[in-house]
């Protein structure tokens, strides 16, 4: 890191792009994993623009599809795909910048807090975590509607900062349309913008008014998904998974199992085994420890208003919508590509606040350095589905289905001693998955299932 950070943009964004090429050039040697062959190889509506217009009649998230549709008349394969996410995190990490600059220039001791904004946005661009969201082509849900997003955010910001009504009364909620147009998940845009204003010394009345077009483009959107078919069914088979107290418990839970993934990025999982559950019994931890950061989040307010600041935002994002529409799969650390950048935003500014300028950075630097090196590791799991499987069902040796992804790709390569382990494996946990018993009947022919 160097003795003095870039104050430029064009530095800053130098900076990031060094960040990104080191932490993900292996990420490109990838192949498609899992989800990626349902909604993108084996998928024929995103395969051609006639393909992808026949979609917009039935289909969500026409604006993701749109861009798997480019990538993939691209003709550039899958390098293409892994290409296109490292822009959009690169994209995003500048927006991280540039909102941390924006959160710092309201805080009274911003001459202090100077080399906050590039520490924060250096973080994200190389924390671990984020690797489900930018090496798992898939991810791009998350990673595309988090830059719309934040991009919506910075506009309103911006829009307040400058008076510019075309940026708070058009380009924000414009960005917020197209947010939810890749992945519904931004439906939060609106309380995003409460929080902030909340966050920086403004009062609730007075943040309301200027945020009317967005909370509007709310209601319509919900008025969409409530009467397109393919909204509606999902919405039908989420709310039966389970009752509000058990959607409570469960969030609870996502909420504790997520910080730890991302104060501690070691076991990063792409399907953890985290079952259902439907009261707080076996929850006592993961409850005292939300109660615990809410506390602290109430406390922290006046005093330290980052603090405060980062977890209402990891609270709003992953707790609240997953009350009303839980899934079977109760958590990813995909969730944390959104929800995680004011984290590393209060950690900067309490470590800038509690060092000097050196120590600052060289504690940064550390931090950079062990989280570059654990996204290079995490990326060589993403190298081939057999290596990415292995590593699953180290992680999740209780879930089904891992055991069946792995036997898949056994199978696929022909190791079908190995793949017979993990069906037989995969049935006895679940005898019901049907898909492992149909790959174990079929096993050396062509034709099996995910």
């Amino acid at each position: 890191m160097p003795a003095r950070l870039p104050e430029t943009h064009f530095g800053v964004l130098l900076w990031l792009m060094l960040a990104v090429s080191i932490c993900y050039a292996n990420a490109l040697n990838g192949t498609f994993q899992f989800d990626d062959y349902n909604v993108i190889v084996n998928n024929p509506s995103v395969h051609s623009w006639a393909g992808w217009a026949e979609g917009l009649s039935f289909g969500i998230r026409p604006l993701l599809k749109f861009s798997y549709t480019l990538n993939w008349i691209m003709g550039t394969g899958v390098i293409g795909f892994h290409l296109t996410n490292l822009l959009i995190h690169l994209t995003n990490a500048y927006l991280v910048y540039r909102l941390a600059q924006a959160f710092v220039q309201q805080q009274w001791q911003q001459d202090k807090l100077r080399q906050v904004p590039i520490l924060v946005a250096l973080l994200f661009a190389a924390h671990p975590i984020y690797t489900e969201a930018v090496t798992y082509i898939c991810g791009r849900s998350t990673s595309l509607m988090t830059l719309f997003y934040l991009a919506g955010l910075l506009a309103y910001i911006s829009g307040r900062t400058q008076q510019n009504n075309v940026k708070v009364y058009g380009l924000a909620p414009l960005l917020f349309v197209i947010a939810l147009g890749v992945k519904e998940t931004a439906v939060t845009f609106p309380l995003a913008l409460l929080l902030w204003e909340y966050s920086c010394g403004g009062t609730w009345k007075r943040a309301l008014t200027p945020q009317w077009p967005s909370w509007l483009v709310l209601i319509l959107g919900a008025l969409i998904f409530l009467f397109s078919d393919s909204y509606l069914a999902h919405m039908e088979r989420s709310a039966q998974l389970n009752s509000m107290q058990g959607n409570i418990t469960n969030q609870v839970a996502v909420f504790s199992y997520l910080m730890r993934q991302w104060a501690l990025p070691l076991w990063l999982n792409i399907d953890p085994d985290l079952p259902l559950q439907n009261n707080f019994s076996a929850m006592l931890l993961p409850l005292v420890f939300f109660l615990a950061l809410f506390v602290l989040m109430v406390a922290c307010w006046r005093v330290r208003p980052w603090i405060s600041f980062a977890l209402a935002w990891a609270m709003l994002q992953l707790i609240p919508l997953h009350l009303f529409l839980p899934r079977i799969d109760i958590a990813n650390d995909r969730q944390m590509y959104l929800a995680g950048w004011p984290l590393s935003l209060a950690l900067c500014i309490e470590l800038r606040l509690w060092t000097d300028g050196t120590r600052t950075q060289t504690i940064a630097a550390l931090l950079l350095l062990g989280f570059a090196t654990l996204t290079v590791l995490r990326n060589q799991d993403y190298a081939n589905e057999i290596r990415l499987w292995e590593d699953t069902v180290i992680k999740s040796p209780g879930k089904a289905r891992v055991h069946n992804n792995l036997g898949y790709a056994y199978m696929l390569a022909r190791r079908n001693d190995e793949a017979r382990r993990e069906f037989t494996t995969a049935l006895q946990l679940d005898p019901s998955l049907y898909k492992a018993r149909y790959n174990l009947y079929r096993l050396d022919d062509k034709v099996s299932l995910r």
